[in-house]
């Protein structure tokens, strides 16, 4: 990183679902992926509620399952069943993605699977406390509604009222329209995580 810049411009986008939703934030370069997730978390709407876990790709078409745990972390979970993955809390952002355009993957909820692409995007010299949310393109889906084929069945059932599920679907996402967002909270929810 170049030593004039102090923060690392990144882009976090949800994946599998139309339109986009995805959001900017600035971050400190030596952010461990542990306040990463905290960051991700808020800057997206999440509420925190299921595992996660990131992963570093080396091609763009690698998934995220078939990655080997030696290049994932986590939370460490002593009751795993399966081969531990590293512990987030202990690896730097810096010392993953070095150049822009690097990206690494980052899985919430392993049951509806929200997959998620965070991209270095570029270098920035950042006049603000960290981290900082710059953008946001639409909201996220209700919590398990069932991944990326769930939301789409619950926001077609809030448009159609004659759809079976219409009520249920009203009460997942209430009065506000699948896909609104309240930019200021979301800003606010991050600009809480600074130091």
């Amino acid at each position: 990183m170049p030593p004039t810049h102090n923060a690392y411009l990144l882009r976090i986008e949800l994946k599998n679902l139309k339109p986009t939703i995805y959001r900017e934030v600035l971050v400190q370069p030596d952010i461990t992926l542990r306040a990463l997730h905290k960051v991700i978390q808020a800057a997206m709407g999440w509420e925190n509620a299921h595992l996660y876990a990131f992963a570093l790709p080396l091609r763009a078409t690698e998934s995220f399952w078939k990655i080997p745990n030696l290049r994932k972390w986590q939370q460490p979970d002593p009751g795993a069943w399966s081969k531990p993955m590293g512990n987030d809390a202990k690896v730097k952002l810096c010392e993953l993605l070095t150049t822009p355009k690097q990206r690494l993957l980052y899985l919430y909820d392993f049951g509806d699977e929200w997959l998620h692409t965070v991209t270095l995007m570029a270098f920035s010299n950042a006049h603000t406390p960290l981290p900082h949310l710059l953008k946001a393109q639409n909201g996220c889906p209700p919590e398990d509604c069932g991944g990326p084929p769930g939301a789409a069945y619950w926001a077609a059932a809030w448009y159609d009222a004659t759809h079976e599920d219409h009520e249920t679907a009203r009460d997942m996402f209430g009065e506000q329209e699948p896909g609104s967002l309240n930019f200021a909270a979301l800003q606010t929810a991050v600009a809480k995580l600074r130091k």
